[in-house]
Parts: structure tokens; C-alpha cells; sequence
């Protein structure tokens, strides 16, 4: 098991052969397409890959990521600050065609190199975490400032049907 800051690259054939677990930090500044969603100066994200065989000896990884970002809350357009979580099993994959084939427990990665990116699987977990519209719990409205409120005047006009119910009338009386 290894502590401390995550290596970027990383031979995952080799690790799941040797049921390796990795255990460290990745400063969310080092993954561009997450610091390009969120604010994230001088956070740093907490990652646990466990890397090992299946019982069909099928490569799998599984993915612990946590953090602490900060996302435009959608009601106020602050920034919020919103702890991120996820965790994923992996299958590693050598092709398309092996991974339509991957078991339903499990979440294909196509991994065709030697060595197996793991800020861009980090990357990609917490990108999948992040919520669609981040809101804060309470209701953020009030921080908005208020609208003065105007009455609604209407025009009232006359209803151009009124005379042809003047007519019913009429013809009914008659």
C-alpha cells in the first residue's frame, strides 16, 4: 500500500496481477477538466484505488474519490463549497468489443497502454459526481436583491361577443 501524492501514470495490468492498493492526495489544480467546472484553488482531492483480479481473473479496479470544491450554486450564482464523493468498480479493458462485453457490475475502461492514467480516471469519477444544477440546501433567494414590486394594470376592453349575447338574448325573449 502507498501513501502520500498519487503517481499520474501507473502500470494497472501489473498492480491488479499483484493486488496492489494505492492510497494518496492529487491537488484538483493538476486535473484541467475538473478546475475548468469548479473552483478548486488548493484542494485537494483523496483517492483509494484497489487493484486486483476477479473471480473470472478479469482485471478490475475500484475507485474511491473524495473532496471538497467549490460549484455556482444555480439559484444564487455564488460559489458554494460542496464535498464530492464517488466510488466505482472498473474493469480494465483492451478493446470496444470487450467492453460491450463487460459484466453489468462493473464499468468498462477501454486501457490499451502500458501505463494507465489514474488523474484522469480520478478526473473522471469526480466529474461524474458533480451534480447537474448544485443548489445550496437552504433557500439562497433571499440573498437576491429585492424587485420593486409594480401592480399589474389591465385594460379593459370591450368583449366583442357582447353584442352577439345581446342578440341571444333577444331571440331567446322573443
Amino acid at each position: 500500500m502507498k501513501q502520500g501524492p498519487l503517481p499520474k501514470c501507473f502500470d494497472a495490468r501489473k498492480a491488479c496481477v499483484k493486488e496492489l492498493e494505492l492510497n494518496g492526495s492529487v491537488k484538483a489544480s493538476a486535473l484541467s477538466r475538473l478546475a475548468s467546472v469548479v473552483s478548486c484553488e488548493d484542494t485537494t482531492i483523496s483517492a483509494s484505488l484497489r487493484f486486483l483480479r476477479d473471480e473470472q481473473r478479469r482485471f478490475v479496479v475500484t475507485v474511491d474519490v473524495a473532496g471538497d470544491v467549490g460549484v455556482r450554486c444555480e439559484r444564487c450564482l455564488d460559489i458554494m463549497p460542496l464535498a464530492v464523493e464517488a466510488h466505482s468498480t472498473l474493469m480494465l479493458c483492451s478493446s470496444d468489443e470487450q467492453a460491450q462485453q463487460c459484466p453489468n457490475q462493473y464499468e468498462p475502461l477501454v486501457y490499451t497502454g502500458e501505463e494507465l492514467d489514474l488523474y484522469e480516471v480520478i478526473e473522471e469519477e469526480l466529474l461524474l459526481a458533480l451534480p447537474v444544477a448544485p443548489m445550496h440546501e437552504a433557500m439562497c433567494i433571499d440573498a437576491l436583491p429585492e424587485l420593486e414590486a409594480t401592480p399589474i394594470v389591465e385594460d379593459r376592453k370591450p368583449n366583442p361577443f357582447a353584442v352577439l349575447a345581446n342578440l341571444t338574448n333577444d331571440s331567446n325573449e322573443s
